[in-house]
């Protein structure tokens, strides 16, 4: 045989075995995609049951249960600020039985803690983004000031002296409190508390002068009158409290509403990405479904993968300057920023 004709049959044949190749894992995938999910569905939460994260959480994966006639069951892995829980989500079998609730706190939280196992760009797979959640500027009920104008105006006549309520570093209400800070050329000081219901009872008692506390937390507080809302951190008004400004309104850029959203482990197949932001998106859209969400002063979303992994990149961008600011206060005054 000649030789030309050897390294054609040769070539061939390596072809040929690529292209089965090739055939049985496309076949593979779309067998996965049409049988998923074939067992009970574990939905990881990195909060406490009655958080807004674990209701949003809850309520969706009720949902796909009834619509697969499969168990979902929600996990409730709390600890280190979410990463314990995230940890444990990119170990898992990337088969799509396993799913993650993603929040604002998923992407922010690895720049406070140290010894992170996961990277979230690169170990998890974005599946939707369910909702946008704003948290919302109150200030003490008995304070006669009326707008963010009003307290902007007061920070800079008391320079450090009005102070700031969190619940934890990174969390949204020190990264609302600090952008504002930031973009408005103001001192404020930081006051930890041990709970978010803590850092409230300090506001309604006229101990602390600033709390961005999340909008489905402070609406009972708002509507009884024991908090007085200023703005919400949304990029538009919030449907729960349409006569609250947003903090944009004054402070042009200011967005710091947490996100919900699905994520899974690398490497899921992508039939089955497909399904689950299918399947969800209808549940999102569903009368009832929006009615709550609404309820819990959410702002509904839903779209492409694409569009959750956007949104965790412009959120860490802007996490990133926050942090710098926090760093470089703390080197100031001897503080670790992390740990």
């Amino acid at each position: 045989m000649r030789a030309d004709a050897s390294v054609r049959l040769a070539t061939g044949g390596t072809m040929a075995r690529v292209l089965l190749a090739a055939f049985v894992l496309l076949t593979a995938t779309a067998v996965s995609a049409q049988t998923y999910p074939s067992r009970p569905i574990r939905y990881i939460v990195g909060f406490t049951p009655g958080t807004a994260t674990d209701i949003v959480a809850r309520l969706v994966g009720a949902k796909l249960g009834e619509r697969w006639g499969q168990q979902v069951v929600v996990d409730n892995r709390v600890g280190a600020a979410g990463t314990i829980s995230a940890g444990i989500a990119a170990r898992a079998e990337p088969d799509g039985h396993t799913l993650y609730m993603a929040s604002s706190t998923f992407v922010v939280s690895p720049f406070f803690l140290q010894g992170i196992t996961y990277d979230i760009f690169k170990d998890f797979e974005p599946v939707v983004l369910m909702v946008n959640l704003p948290t919302v500027l109150v200030v003490p009920p008995q304070w006669t000031l009326g707008s963010v104008k009003d307290l902007l105006a007061l920070a800079k006549s008391k320079p450090g002296q009005l102070n700031y309520a969190h619940s934890g570093r990174g969390t949204a209400s020190q990264i609302g409190a600090e952008l504002m800070a930031m973009l408005a050329g103001i001192e404020l000081h930081e006051v930890a508390f041990k709970s978010s219901t803590d850092a409230t009872i300090g506001v309604t008692r006229g101990e602390i002068a600033v709390y961005f506390q999340n909008l489905a937390a402070a609406l009972p507080y708002i509507k009884q009158g024991r908090l007085k809302a200023l703005a919400v951190s949304s990029a538009k008004r919030s449907n729960a409290v349409p006569d609250v400004a947003t903090m944009s309104e004054t402070l042009p850029g200011f967005d710091t509403a947490s996100f919900y959203g699905i994520v899974v482990p690398a490497r899921t197949p992508k039939a089955v990405i497909a399904k689950l932001n299918t399947e969800v998106n209808a549940i999102i859209a569903q009368p009832d479904t929006r009615e709550r969400l609404i309820a819990l002063g959410s702002d509904i979303v839903g779209g492409e993968p694409a569009a959750l992994a956007t949104r965790m990149r412009t959120e860490r961008d802007q996490v990133v300057k926050v942090v710098k600011r926090i760093e470089a206060r703390d080197a100031a005054s001897g503080k670790a920023a992390k740990g």
